[in-house]
């Protein structure tokens, strides 16, 4: 009985390493492929990601930034409030001063070909000042109602 006892610890002793092995190999491997990517990827010319400036963030950030449709809306000898609308889109009311106003819309620049859209501005408001941060030349507007005018957004990347 007690060699019977002896036998059968022995098998199961024999039989524990050989279900190891599979997890043992497993977890070599495993090692071995993130070893080979981490080489891979330090041998890679990519630049690597900057991290955030706060400090307190530990996310990267993205190569390219994604630039919105924006316009800077102001008035040095004229007064009132106005709206700008895109589409579906009617910017918050603005009132207007010598501090130029931006006003985001929702939709991003395009990535390739440019876009053509009328962009209205609705209010009442003499020397309406429109201006961005890719054509500076002033666009000034005197409305009274409803005043539209033409823009192309040209495809912009902050790379």
């Amino acid at each position: 009985m007690q060699q019977a006892v002896s036998q059968r610890a022995t098998s199961q002793a024999q039989a524990q390493p050989s279900r190891k092995r599979p997890a043992v190999v497993a977890g070599l491997g495993a090692a071995i492929v993130a070893s080979a990517i981490t080489v891979v990827l330090t041998m890679s010319s990519a630049p690597s990601p900057v991290a955030a400036s706060d400090g307190a963030s530990t996310t990267a950030v993205k190569a390219c930034q994604i630039t919105q449709r924006k316009f800077y809306v102001s008035t040095q000898t004229g007064s009132g409030m106005v709206r700008l609308r895109e589409g579906n889109y009617l910017s918050a009311p603005i009132t207007l001063s010598a501090q130029p106003q931006a006003v985001v819309f929702p939709l991003a620049r395009p990535d390739v070909t440019p876009v053509e859209e009328v962009i209205t501005i609705e209010g009442n408001s003499n020397n309406v000042i429109i201006t961005s941060d890719f054509n500076p030349k002033p666009r000034i507007f005197d409305v009274a109602g409803v005043a539209a005018f033409p823009v192309t957004w040209i495809p912009v990347k902050k790379c």
